[in-house]
Parts: C-alpha cells; structure tokens; sequence
C-alpha cells in the first residue's frame, strides 16, 4: 500500500464513522438550517418540554417540522412565516383545531342545549303565569305542567330542533334536500314532539310535582340569562329565536 494510500485511510475512516453517528442523530439535531430556523427550532423544543406531550409526539412534531422546513427555507421561506410564532405553534400543536366533522357534532350539541333551554324557558314562562290566573288552568294542565315533564318534553324538543336545523340547513358536499322531503321532516318532527308532550303529561304526582307559579317565573328569567350566555360564548346562529 502506498503512503498516499495509507494517509487516505484514517481520514475515510473518520467521515465515515461521523456520517454514521450523524445519521443515529434524531432528523432535528442533524440539519443544514438557516440560522433563523435553526433558533426557531430551539425555542420550540423548548416550548414544547414545558408542556404534557410524551416524548415520541414532541420528536414526531418536531422532525415533521424540521423536514418541512428543509424543503422550504431554499425558497426563503422562514419557520415563523409557515408556522407563525413559537407560542402560537405551541398552542396549535397542544390544542389543535377540530375538524369540520368534529365541529359540527359540537355544535349539533350547543344549539341542542340552546334550544332546549329555549323550550324550558317558555314553558315555565306560561305554567309561572297560568298559576297566577287561577287554579282552573292549573287543574287543565295537570301532568303537563310538572317540572319533570317540562325537563323532559324540553330536552327532547331540543334535541329534535337541533337535527331539524342541521337537516334543514344548506346542502353540504353538493347534496341537496327536495322541499317537500324538508317540510315531511319538519312535519313529522313536530307529530313525534307532540306525542312525547302528551306521554310525559300524563306523568303526575311525586315524580312529577307542580311548583308554585312563582318559582316557575324565576326559573324563566334565571334560564334567559343563562340561554344568553350561552349564545355569546359561542356565538349560536342555529336556533328558532
């Protein structure tokens, strides 16, 4: 072997032993990063070692964003343009944005709640006032006027407004609803509704105990106030007023 060759043999031996101890290296600690990325990159393993995330979700997240940005920065594009600021990046990774399905079923349960407090709202408004009219109206409405068959007959109402919104609401992914199949089902929802009315009213006695007028107002007003902030916290379009 000659000395040119000889000399040639320790320095391959030494690449070769740093490309393979670069290639053990997890992908974020062995990049060619601008030195922007390369900063922005630190701040968030640092941001994200201060939150919950196991160990494998944060390696995961972070040579997911390593890798994108290697693709990336040649077109000068910098971490905070693709990902906005660390605490912002942070916060999408810990709480990520649902998806359109995952937001409709949430609303389909917060207009459900609306309108069903909507439902106990009106009812205790007129049974509060039919108690004061006198004891005739009460007597007639007998059953129907207890406070559990005004839970139930409001949390039922309310579930079934709910899906009737959300059948009845503009065609999504480009199918449509016939009118006539739109009205059947409101017509049909509104027959089911009446039937559960009349079942639940015939409940009476202690399960079902009629409370003073008085208290049926009171009720009302408190359930306004509470249907109203619910409205603003989460700003609900879907309900019949």
């Amino acid at each position: 072997m000659s000395e040119s060759e000889t000399s040639k043999t320790p320095r391959n031996a030494a690449a070769g032993a740093k490309q393979a101890q670069a290639a053990e290296r997890p992908v974020h600690e062995a990049t060619e990063l601008t030195k922007r990325n390369a900063e922005y990159m630190r701040q968030m393993r640092k941001s994200l070692d201060a939150t919950a995330l196991s160990g494998e979700k944060k390696t995961a997240v972070l040579n997911e964003m390593t890798s994108t940005l290697l693709a990336e920065q040649g077109r000068g594009t910098t971490a905070r343009q693709l990902y906005g600021t660390v605490q912002e990046r942070t916060e999408e990774i810990v709480n990520p944005k649902k998806t359109p399905v995952e937001r409709q079923k949430a609303n389909y349960w917060v207009t459900a709640l609306d309108n069903g407090l909507m439902l106990f709202m009106i009812f205790c408004l007129m049974y509060g006032i039919m108690g004061f009219i006198g004891t005739n109206a009460t007597k007639n409405s007998a059953g129907a006027n207890g406070i559990t068959a005004i839970l139930i007959t409001s949390a039922i109402g309310g579930l079934g407004v709910a899906k009737l919104f959300e059948y009845l609401m503009p065609a999504k992914d480009g199918k449509k609803v016939s009118l006539w199949k739109k009205i059947a089902w409101s017509v049909l929802a509104i027959i089911v509704w009446m039937l559960v009315f009349t079942t639940i009213s015939m409940i009476q006695g202690p399960l079902n105990p009629v409370l003073p007028g008085i208290a049926y107002l009171i009720i009302a007003v408190v359930v306004f106030f509470a249907r109203m902030w619910l409205k603003r916290r989460f700003n609900i379009t879907t309900s019949m007023f």
